[in-house]
């Protein structure tokens, strides 16, 4: 149990590290830089959820990028995960802020338990805890932009905290929590990394039951987000798509250097880094400041269970390299191939220093003089990773990428037609906001029809790991597809031949007229209606194909079929007159996951009731 003293170490910790980050919340528009994905990703996204669940309804689908994603089986989305739900309290961009805030401070709180459970000395649990809620690995991930790895990163403490000291029930609702924070790759790293450090414990299997327990309760628990997740990773770009993108971020063997000193290579913010900047944040973020690593090094000498940790961090090393290092040809296997970033195996490195580092701490010699010595380590610690972290975790004025376009959303917004963003704008995504349907976008991953599209609209290959960059808009393949707007720096253009998105087709895909009449009453409710021409075949969707789209014809169900790379098409019997049609989406058997995940937190609470009532 926490003492009052322990409190007051963590309490001070966190005003600590909220006077640090004052400059970044302090203030009418809080923000903190980035060079990436915050402003031209995750506020979209978190923009889409909070819109749709503020009107009432659950966002099941984004139709404003990539011809129509799944937007809940997206674990960035983060639909399903309490915290995000700052969206609904406060506007987007300040949520996002408060978001990264209360995980650094999450991370510190369950680092410094964690420690406090390995029999770390107070002290020493705090300097613990600010090592690793401060480390680059932690802070690289507020300045590129994804708020979703810092969230999944901060449980990691928890989900070792739950397995060793909580039982099998709290660590599945940890993991659970920690998929729903939406970067679940993280959540499969610490795993193993837990794995690995049974493996040389003396009650390896007693760990690792528990482990296996906690795992497929969070199977259930989660049921909701990662059956979803899965389908969606199976029908993306990422199911077959090409060796350079698994192997992507393969972490270099110069960057080992980073890891004694992460600036060795320059920075991003000094401007002397000369590789692609996400290089720097995925390769660079092994580093605990020089006093931890040094007691790492002590404990490595003088600590308990190193046998573990040195697994991590060896295991670690070598998975990190990628097609750099021995396990290479791993990253082609099923489950490995849809991870991308070999570099984030690093993880395991940081985690067993740390746990090295509290073996030395609690292997530090006592005596008066060390023991005073030690009250200070916390300070010192916080003083030289706040000094690093200074450059990185800065305030940025939000307004300049958030502002809107007044022409543009007069114009444009919330139409039933779509708009093609030439590849040049940084920001293609913010049609989102708009509620513009983009066939370009950018999105970790999509549906592989899209792709498919893309090579066919534009002649060439226009897609890459996560996005879709078409150029030609003036073709047949781009007027089906509804594209009746080009957006560009020089303004809007417009062009009269896009068809509808829904329209008659006869038998060889030729348009006719008159078109029917279209009403969407959200993304996922489509009413189509109008008199049927004589020799219509079927009525064709410009929305992307996916599992979970149904259609209802004079209210009985119908099958949807491929209609082109990446659409759907209804077809209409011979002597049909009047047409009467409803498409809807919901994720695949989406009442049997939602009903698993209900009724097992049901079942979890109420454990969790009686457990407390014994106690």
């Amino acid at each position: 149990p926490m003492t009052r003293k322990d409190l007051v170490v963590i309490g001070t910790l966190a005003i600590f590290i909220l006077l640090f980050l004052s400059p970044a919340w302090a203030r009418g528009a809080p923000g903190f830089f980035n060079h990436g994905d915050l402003y031209t990703y995750h506020w979209p996204l978190r923009h889409h959820t909070a819109a749709a669940m503020i009107a009432g309804r659950l966002p099941f689908w984004n139709p404003y990028v990539l011809l129509g994603v799944p937007h809940a089986a997206n674990p960035q989305a983060a639909l399903f995960y309490p915290p995000a739900l700052l969206e609904l309290l406060l506007p987007a961009v300040m949520a996002l802020a408060w978001d990264q805030i209360l995980h650094i401070l999450w991370a510190a709180f369950g680092a410094f338990l964690l420690a406090r459970a390995f029999r770390a000395p107070r002290a020493g649990a705090g300097a613990l805890a600010a090592a690793y809620a401060l480390s680059p690995f932690l802070v690289y991930r507020v300045t590129a932009g994804i708020p979703t790895l810092l969230a999944a990163l901060s449980w990691a403490p928890w989900a070792w905290l739950a397995w060793l000291r909580g039982g099998a029930p709290l660590l599945a609702a940890v993991f659970s929590l920690q998929f729903f924070s939406g970067h679940p790759q993280f959540l499969l790293i610490n795993a193993v990394g837990m794995a690995l450090w049974a493996a040389a414990n003396k009650a390896r299997f007693a760990l690792w039951t528990r482990l296996a327990a906690g795992a497929c309760g969070a199977l259930a628990l989660a049921a909701v987000q990662w059956l979803p997740t899965l389908e969606f990773l199976r029908g993306s770009n990422r199911s077959s798509w090409p060796a350079e993108f698994i192997s992507s971020y393969s972490l270099d063997p110069s960057a080992l250097l980073m890891w004694l000193w992460p600036g060795i290579h320059g920075t991003p913010p000094g401007g002397d880094w000369r590789q692609p900047i996400s290089v720097f944040y995925e390769s660079g973020g092994v580093w605990l400041g020089v006093l931890i690593l040094a007691m790492a090094v002590f404990g490595l000498a003088r600590g308990r269970m190193r046998l573990g940790a040195i697994c991590l961090v060896v295991v670690g090393l070598f998975l990190s390299l990628g097609i750099n290092g021995p396990f290479g040809s791993l990253l082609g296997l099923p489950g490995f191939s849809y991870l991308r970033t070999p570099a984030r195996w690093s993880f395991l490195v940081l985690w067993g220093l740390w746990l090295l580092a509290g073996a030395g701490l609690r292997r530090f010699p006592s005596s008066a003089r060390r023991a005073a010595a030690l009250s200070l380590l916390p300070l010192v610690v916080l003083a030289e990773l706040v000094f690093w972290d200074s450059r990185f975790l800065r305030y940025q004025d939000p307004k300049p990428f958030t502002a809107s376009n007044a022409d543009v959303a007069v114009r444009l917004a919330g139409r039933p037609q779509r708009v093609l963003t030439d590849p040049s704008l940084a920001n293609p995504n913010k049609t989102i906001v708009y509620r513009m349907r983009n066939v370009n976008g950018y999105d970790a991953f999509f549906p592989a029809g899209a792709a498919r599209w893309a090579f066919e609209a534009e002649g060439a290959p226009a897609a890459d790991s996560s996005r879709v960059l078409v150029s030609r808009w003036r073709s047949t393949v781009a007027a089906r597809a509804g594209v009746r707007v080009r957006l560009s720096a020089g303004g809007i253009e417009t062009a009269g031949d896009a068809w509808p998105l829904a329209a008659f087709v006869d038998r060889q895909g030729r348009r006719l007229t008159p078109d029917p009449l279209l009403s969407i009453d959200a993304p996922e409710r489509w009413r189509v209606s109008g008199l049927v021409p004589a020799s219509a075949a079927s009525v064709a969707i410009a929305e992307a194909r996916w599992p979970g789209w149904r259609a209802f014809l004079d209210d009985r169900p119908v099958e949807p079929a491929p209609w082109g790379p990446a659409f759907q098409s209804v077809p209409l019997p011979s002597s049909k007159a009047v047409l009467d049609l409803r498409l809807e989406f919901t994720p695949s058997r989406w009442a049997w996951w939602a009903a698993l995940s209900i009724a097992t937190w049901a079942l979890w609470l109420l454990n969790a009731a009686r457990r407390m009532e014994a106690a």
